[in-house]
């Protein structure tokens, strides 16, 4: 085999390889849009022959002879495609393509538990195997057949740039403009990173889309998985739910925040001692909150517009919306899924600081109380963000020494007490926004009629875990993801505290049955249960920006997106003892549940 070979070699395993990914679009479904039948092609055929020619890397091979290359081609070339086949197997039950660190996963200490193949399995790979390196010698049979000349090399590699061109432009352009049969393609295809340009093309005049979308019913995203049956109650109860952001469990206190501490003893009120966001970083703690699902599902209900079915039921039942956010809310793009379906929404608020947003999301949110008809129920979202930046005024300057945090500078040495300081003054000024809300509501009598929850959409470490670990979005731990769940039942008559363990997908379950009278089972349309349900949680899963974890009692098991397997304890020390293969595989089938 010569380079010429070689190229002829690659250019008609790219061809196979692109018919072979019609089965990836087999399984996620075809779109009918002229749109999306142009990305579909171009993606089918840039993509795979772009991964072909990588096979080009085995060239200096032929330093060491013509055969030597022949063979090291044909073997790489049978491995990759064995991974792709491999891979689509994988795709069509769980909607995800293998990485480094499913790898890692099956050749690990649970591997053959969590992946438990029969004998029958065993034999049939093989058999696959030896089919697929009979077609990669056939391939190179043709490919020293076929030997294109130097003016056909470059006329191919030009067709494939302009096909390559045309599949990043049509996915930044669909990415843009929120165009559904485009941006749900994204992950079909294994190692597809395609560009996306949202700011250049708004710097250059073009205007993103934000009306919702049509769901694509050839998709295999479903949700809910049935329709709600639901019976709105005789008498409507408002809903309010206060989200801090960055506010962690332990911050709860007397000293810390004496107001909430305060109202939490109160009769109605229910404190969650040991809650759990579905993230460690906003998107994934305000997502799962709401829809009851992982953040994994992020990109489905984004670019279909699909809002969460606790709002969808309460705007149905006729409730007006109250969504009153500090930082914006299009950034992550809540306005493109979780409130996509309300028009003229209040995207962000006005100020200088952190702080002074808040104070105009709970001025405006107390306008809103004072204009608001009353026969009209309400669904209210207060999103304040001062703990997130340690921002509050002088005033609320309670703990010292305390200064500004440089993350920069921190290191696994420095003494976190000025830090933690500065963040408890954040938290204590928030508190004081609770209590501006909760006064509002009791004042205008609307407390005895509101469901209240108040929360955070992740935690914030200072460094417990003593890894050099900052802030959040970087582990699981109880100081990331563990937040405070404060909930007020206006029909209930006494204070209750609960010490087993809820999370963020239990919310939706719990006012989907007990606000808005839905009776559908809460798998229907979450992975969660009611929070007043005691049974055990078997597992906890996370979803993040570049990892899922699986959480079974105090141990950690994360799947980073970026290749590798960890087990750790609640401290993020690494764990020997490999988590049970069992509930893993239980777990990991949530980041499939809707994909049917």
């Amino acid at each position: 085999m010569n380079l010429r070979q070689l190229f002829s070699f690659c250019f008609f395993q790219g061809l196979f390889w692109c018919i072979a990914s019609s089965g990836f679009f087999y399984i996620a479904g075809l779109h009918s849009d002229i749109s999306g039948l142009a990305f579909s092609l171009s993606f089918a055929l840039a993509h795979p022959f772009l991964l072909a020619m990588g096979l080009m890397c085995c060239a200096p091979f032929i330093f060491i002879g013509p055969r030597t290359l022949q063979g090291v081609s044909v073997a790489a070339a049978t491995v990759l495609t064995s991974f792709f086949a491999i891979d689509m197997v994988v795709y069509s039950q769980y909607r995800f393509h293998i990485g480094p660190s499913m790898l890692e996963l099956f050749f690990g200490p649970a591997g053959l538990e969590i992946f438990a193949f029969s004998a029958s399995v065993w034999i049939s790979a093989l058999l696959i195997f030896l089919v697929l390196l009979g077609v990669e010698i056939g391939l190179l049979k043709l490919a020293k057949r076929v030997v294109f000349s130097r003016k056909t090399i470059f006329a191919i590699l030009g067709v494939w740039l302009v096909t390559f061109l045309c599949y990043n432009g049509l996915y930044a352009w669909g990415k843009f403009k929120m165009v559904p049969s485009i941006m749900s393609q994204r992950t079909v295809l294994p190692f597809a990173f395609p560009l996306s340009a949202n700011r250049r093309l708004e710097k250059l005049g073009f205007t993103p889309a934000k009306n919702p979308y049509a769901v694509n019913q050839k998709g295999s995203f479903t949700y809910p998985l049935a329709p709600l049956t639901c019976q709105a109650p005789a008498k409507a109860k408002n809903v309010l739910i206060i989200v801090v952001d960055s506010l962690r469990s332990d911050m709860l206190t007397p000293e810390i925040m004496p107001h909430t501490y305060h109202w939490a003893q109160q009769p109605g009120m229910t404190v969650f001692n040991h809650h759990l966001s579905g993230g460690n970083a906003t998107a994934g703690g305000i997502f799962s909150l709401f829809y009851g699902m992982p953040h994994s599902y992020w990109d489905n209900v984004t670019g279909f517009s699909i809002p969460p079915v606790l709002l969808s039921q309460a705007w149905q039942q006729g409730y007006a919306p109250a969504i009153y956010a500090s930082s914006k809310l299009s950034s992550p793009a809540f306005d493109r899924n979780v409130f996509s379906a309300i028009e003229n929404l209040r995207i962000h608020s006005q100020g200088n600081s952190s702080w002074q947003r808040d104070e105009n999301a709970v001025n405006d949110f107390e306008q809103f109380l004072n204009a608001r008809d009353p026969k009209t129920p309400f669904f209210g979202f207060i999103f304040t963000d001062a703990p997130h930046a340690y921002s509050y005024p002088q005033e609320d300057k309670k703990f010292t020494p305390s200064k500004p945090v440089n993350y920069l500078t921190l290191t696994k040495n420095t003494d976190p007490l000025p830090y933690l300081n500065e963040y408890k003054n954040s938290i204590y000024f928030s508190d004081r926004m609770i209590n501006r809300i909760l006064n509002a509501l009791q004042e205008k009598g609307l407390l005895k009629n509101t469901w209240v929850l108040i929360s955070g959409d992740h935690g914030q470490e200072m460094n417990d875990s003593h890894q050099n670990f900052w802030g959040h979005n970087s582990n699981y731990t109880d100081y990331q993801t563990q937040v405070p769940l404060v909930v007020f039942d206006p029909d209930k008559k006494t204070t209750q505290t609960v010490d087993y363990f809820t999370s963020h997908y239990d919310i939706a379950p719990t006012l989907l049955q007990q606000v808005f009278g839905c009776t559908n089972p809460a798998e229907d349309y979450s992975i969660g249960q009611n929070l007043f349900d005691s049974t055990p949680r078997p597992f906890m899963v996370f979803s993040s920006y570049t990892a899922k974890a699986v959480r079974i009692g105090d141990s950690i098991l994360v799947l980073n997106n970026l290749g590798s397997v960890e087990q750790y304890d609640s401290h993020y020390r690494p764990l020997a003892q490999p988590l049970d293969a069992a509930t893993v595989k239980e777990a990991l089938k949530t980041f499939s549940k809707f994909y049917k």
